[in-house]
């Protein structure tokens, strides 16, 4: 449950959250539906891509900065909130989790960096031993200059800039179109858990919105049942005595025809 952070960046979360939602969801499943292709290779690098579209369309009318940038043959998005001094990542929950164990890379992954600049003072209350607990030699090889170089690739800023701010991970899970798990983490620079929110429940209906549709529709209906149409030719080149139509409250309609 999202409760102890800012209106601003809980409503933030709340359109990212939805922005997947729908690229997972309705823009993968028309996708499918539409395309006359024979195999459907494309979908595992479609689904980001809408991601990425829809989130960009969810923020536009906010106050927060997209910061688009290539990653191998990926292009990568970063969500950068100024007035709360948050920046935001999304990436599924197994593309994470494969982040989270394999950190000794030939160059550290975007996250990896963000989080050993951003986050590097964070305490996560439960830390997961790994081998370089027991043996230094086994610890990451990537110093800090080596993370503050590769920050400044990934935002065109100097960390100095984002002295004060925190980086938080919005993760997904997927199931036949329909999202699993939509959460928003904040770990430390080991990829520790601090805190971790749910936003799943967020992308529930409002069912106060759907019954308020429902009454009026009723309330159409009800209106059309006590109206009668009883038609007649209209013109006049008609070659009977012109006819108007009719339109009589049904009560009168039935008595004039009992």
């Amino acid at each position: 449950m999202i409760d102890n952070i800012s209106d601003n960046l809980k409503t933030v979360m709340i359109r990212i959250g939805r922005a997947i939602a729908k690229a997972v969801g309705e823009d993968m499943r028309n996708y499918t539906v539409t395309n006359e292709n024979v195999t459907n290779n494309a979908l595992p690098f479609l689904r980001g891509d809408y991601i990425h579209t829809n989130i960009k369309k969810a923020l536009e009318s906010r106050e927060v900065e997209l910061k688009f940038f290539n990653r191998s043959f990926w292009k990568e998005i970063v969500i950068i909130d100024r007035e709360d001094q948050v920046s935001i990542s999304v990436c599924s929950q197994n593309t994470l989790n494969r982040i989270a164990k394999n950190i000794n890379h030939k160059s550290p992954h975007y996250m990896q960096t963000i989080l050993n600049v951003e986050n590097k003072n964070e305490t996560a209350p439960v830390k997961q031993m790994s081998i370089a607990d027991f043996d230094p030699s086994f610890a990451c090889g990537f110093s800090d200059e080596d993370y503050e170089k590769d920050f400044f690739t990934i935002m065109e800023e100097s960390p100095a800039m984002f002295e004060n701010y925190r980086h938080w991970a919005v993760s997904y899970e997927v199931e036949h179109y329909q999202l699993t798990k939509l959460s928003v983490t904040l770990f430390d620079k080991n990829f520790n858990v601090v805190q971790e929110l749910s936003l799943l429940e967020t992308l529930k209906p409002d069912f106060s919105e759907l019954t308020a549709s429902d009454i009026k529709s009723k309330k159409q209906d009800d209106v059309h049942n006590l109206v009668s149409v009883k038609a007649g030719l209209v013109g006049r080149k008609a070659s009977e005595p012109e006819k108007r139509t009719e339109i009589l409250p049904k009560s009168v309609e039935e008595s004039k025809e009992a």
